[in-house]
């Protein structure tokens, strides 16, 4: 052995002997492995209970409808025009539905959806899916039972093709579908599809003395009519693609909106605007013609009319 040899052997020795006993330090890092695995376990549990918060949040949010930011485009489609909130939007409907109509008026909408191969103006005749908001849903004479949707309660009723579901969100909300196969089934996977959306917006194509149209429905984007009608009177006025239809009834003519109009029937005054067609009638019937062409007057056209809707899925 050479001195080199000899003085590397006694280096290893000395370091050997100031270096401590294995044991505690191994001791020392397993007892660190375990508080970390422990705060690892702790931070996934922690996270997990969060996420489950979060998801939980998200489906009370998604029930939640919160009206439009003004500076949204959604909220503001054509200025001036007057809207209404429709608040819910199904997300699936049975393939080939059509939306056809609309309808909002205090704090109540409803929109509807036939087959896109029904005729014209089938809601109310035939196959249709119906999604109401603001108002209890009266039944189909049958039986209520109790069902969920979404986790919220909820209550059912069936009867032949047609069946409800009815269910409380931020809103009462209820679907209707009548005349279709598997209504139960169609009902409740569509109520399920419901969410609030402030984007989901009614759009009047006219105004009349600060009220808007409460029903908005059509079987094209160019065929379609809106109508204002206050219940108990004292007009309903209505804006139409379609020319109306007199039938025998007598018409003497009148000038309204600067041009000339019909009184029909000596309760409807009806004018050609454009390619619009504006009708006011009184209810009952007993007003007299200028105060009846007073009303046509006073309608206003929006500047562009929203009837992409009509329709589309």
């Amino acid at each position: 052995m050479n001195d080199t040899e000899q003085l590397i052997k006694e280096a290893l020795g000395q370091l050997a002997e100031r270096t401590p006993h294995p044991g505690p330090t191994l001791n020392a890092l397993r007892r660190k492995r375990k508080r970390q695995r422990n705060n690892i376990f702790l931070i996934a549990t922690a996270g997990m209970a969060a996420v489950v918060v979060l998801i939980f949040a998200g489906v009370v949010a998604s029930d939640r409808y919160t009206p439009p930011n003004p500076n949204d485009a959604a909220a503001a489609l054509v200025p001036g025009n007057a809207t209404g909130a429709l608040k819910y939007q199904p997300h699936w409907l049975p393939e080939g539905y059509v939306e056809t109509f609309r309808s909002v008026h205090d704090g109540k909408a409803l929109r509807a959806w036939v087959p896109v191969s029904a005729p014209a103006d089938a809601y109310g005749g035939g196959p249709s899916i119906a999604l109401s908001s603001g108002e209890a849903h009266p039944g189909i004479s049958a039986k209520w039972r109790d069902v969920t949707v979404r986790g919220l309660k909820a209550r059912m009723q069936v009867s032949g093709e047609r069946a409800v579901v009815e269910w409380k969100a931020q809103d009462t909300l209820s679907v209707l579908v009548d005349r279709v196969t598997d209504p139960e089934t169609t009902a409740r996977r569509v109520a399920d599809s419901v969410r609030a959306d402030s984007n989901a917006i009614f759009e009047a194509p006219f105004k009349v003395r600060g009220n808007q149209p409460t029903v908005f429905s059509g079987t094209s984007p160019v065929a379609w009519s809106a109508t204002f009608s206050p219940g108990r009177g004292p007009f309903e006025v209505t804006v139409s693609k379609r020319k109306p239809e007199f039938g025998s009834a007598p018409t003497t003519p009148v000038t309204v909106r600067g041009k000339q109009g019909v009184v029909v029937g000596g309760a409807t005054v009806a004018v050609q605007e454009g390619d619009l067609w504006i009708t006011a009638t009184s209810h009952p019937a007993d007003k007299p013609d200028d105060e009846i062409v007073a009303v046509v007057n006073d309608v206003e056209l929006a500047s562009n009319v929203d009837t992409g809707w009509i329709r589309t899925k």
